[in-house]
């Protein structure tokens, strides 16, 4: 399903309106009429006799509104309109609806002052359902009064809310609450999903998502589709291809070679190992450095080992540079970090291979800290590079807080990955993965159950083994994330909530794949 920014929607309705000839009040006739259509639905099928407070903003949305407060009063309903905007301001397609609407019903109230707003309020908390036609999508600063006042009135109320378009108070682009924001039962949302609707805090606020078919023309679409899209069952077609061949053996599915481990961290590539053993690839092989090598001979069993050079006891650094790159010019993928330390020597490690390696290369954890001062190498890089950073490392990556992170993860992603020429698959609740030409893929599976250190290893094992099969990166990155997700939500599902490890997701794996993905192709 596609997602949209507030500029690609407003993009949309400009090209519906002057290249197709479709007038602006047809498409806003097609979204209060289809609102109305989802709310009667959602009430059993008769508004006969309901009680319903529409509170309608200046622009659009409040236009909406009253779309949607006409066919209510055509179909029984109390209605009464509340406008938090002088009257004289409201113009275009919101005005030609509220002209007639106004020959309809005289239960249209201007709220003007504090006083007026109290006695709305008194009504919004008696209505059997609040409308929120306050605020859309063109929000970019925090809710300033009276809208603020209002808002907070609308979640103190216990009607059914609905809103229009998004909840009034929520930035389209990035899901942040400006200020306050709509807390909606219900929303209708136009044309597409917005983004912010998608992403954390703003999906907590959106309650049930409905998505309306104004009638924006396909060709149009399909001439400048959105960037980005939610993932909500992405289908491995490549990686289910390959296993078609009757003649295929292990060299077919690929070699993959993870690089990493330290003292105290030789989990971590051993969990990435067998993760990737798990969703298919041919062999896999695990470097670590010469003096932990036997801890890895006794973890592993399906997968090969690769005593390296060493540094200090247990690192890798600048003495590993040219058996890594040897070992790895053989193999289709390098999954390079898991659990490396911050040595000294590692930049230089990370350095060389990024400049001179090949291949598809994955960097993860302490891989993407060492990366840090060697950004600008990404650029001239000849191998298909893949970034996998939670947002602490993202931070780092790009020298701002967590927090600047988490409050614009789509924009700032997508950002870093077309100036750098790389893929980042930016971890946490709803995975953004960005390619290198702009496009977005937002995840939908995982939960807080499986909150837990190692599953960012076995995430690169998982991501490393598609990659090391073949499967191109735009199938392999979104599959390979919403697949880890999609264990843990299993396991939830069939368990009863309880901690979910990283082993847990690794076991679950094939019974994903093979529960999930075995259909027949006419299916």
């Amino acid at each position: 399903m596609y997602l949209v920014t507030a500029e690609e929607m407003r993009a949309f309705d400009a090209t519906a309106i002057d290249d197709y000839g479709i007038p602006g009040v047809v498409l806003m006739e097609n979204a209060g009429r289809t609102t109305f259509n989802i709310l009667r639905e959602h009430l059993g099928g008769d508004v006969a006799g309901i009680t319903v407070s529409v509170v309608a903003g200046p622009g659009n949305n409040g236009g909406d509104g009253y779309v949607i407060a006409r066919y209510l009063i055509n179909h029984g309903a109390m209605v009464q309109i509340f406008l938090l905007c002088p009257r004289e301001k409201i113009k275009g397609d919101a005005l030609i609806n509220l002209r007639v609407l106004e020959k309809m019903t005289a239960e249209i109230i201007e709220i003007s002052d504090e006083e007026s707003l109290e006695e709305a309020a008194r009504v919004w908390h008696a209505a059997d359902v609040i409308v929120d036609a306050v605020l859309g999508t063109g929000l970019n600063s925090e809710v300033r009064s009276p809208y603020r006042e209002a808002v907070k009135e609308i979640n103190g109320a216990p009607g059914l809310r609905l809103a229009v378009d998004l909840p009034s108070g929520l930035e389209a682009d990035t899901g942040r609450v400006m200020g306050v924001c709509v807390q909606a039962d219900l929303t209708a949302t136009y044309g597409f999903g917005k983004l912010g609707m998608a992403l954390y805090p703003g999906l907590d606020y959106c309650g049930q998502v409905e998505v309306v078919d104004i009638s924006i023309p396909l060709p149009a679409v399909e001439k400048n589709p959105p960037k980005a899209i939610l993932c909500t069952d992405p289908q491995p077609c490549e990686y289910l291809q390959l296993r078609k061949n009757p003649q295929a053996h292990k060299g077919t599915f690929g070699h993959l070679f993870i690089v990493g481990g330290s003292p105290g961290k030789t989990g971590a590539p051993a969990m990435a190992a067998k993760a990737a053993s798990r969703i298919g690839a041919g062999l896999v092989t695990v470097g670590v450095p010469a003096s932990l090598n036997h801890i890895l001979e006794v973890k592993l069993t399906e997968e090969m080992t690769e005593p390296l050079p060493e540094t200090v006891p247990g690192c890798l650094g600048e003495p590993s540079i040219s058996r890594v790159l040897s070992v790895a010019a053989g193999k289709q993928c390098l999954v390079l970090g898991p659990g490396m330390s911050t040595n000294e020597g590692m930049s230089e490690l990370v350095r060389k291979i990024v400049e001179e390696y090949t291949g598809r290369l994955l960097i993860d954890a302490d891989g993407l800290n060492a990366l840090v001062p060697n950004m600008d190498a990404l650029k001239s890089s000849k191998a298909l590079i893949v970034l996998t950073p939670h947002p602490g490392e993202m931070a780092r990556l790009l020298g701002i807080t967590g927090r600047d992170v988490q409050q614009d993860r789509v924009r700032l992603t997508g950002r870093m990955a077309e100036e750098y020429g790389v893929w980042i698959v930016l971890k946490g609740a709803r995975t953004v993965t960005a390619s290198p030409d702009g496009q977005i893929y937002v995840n939908t599976t995982g939960n807080p159950w499986m909150a837990s250190g190692g599953q960012g290893d076995a995430l690169s094992g998982i991501l490393g083994g598609l990659l090391a099969q073949g499967v191109p990166p735009e199938e392999a990155l979104p599959f390979g994330v919403h697949l880890h997700g999609l264990a843990a939500d299993k396991i939830v599902e069939r368990d009863g909530p309880r901690p979910v490890t990283a082993t847990d997701v690794i076991a679950e794996i094939g019974a994903i794949v093979s529960g999930r993905y075995d259909k027949p192709d006419d299916e």
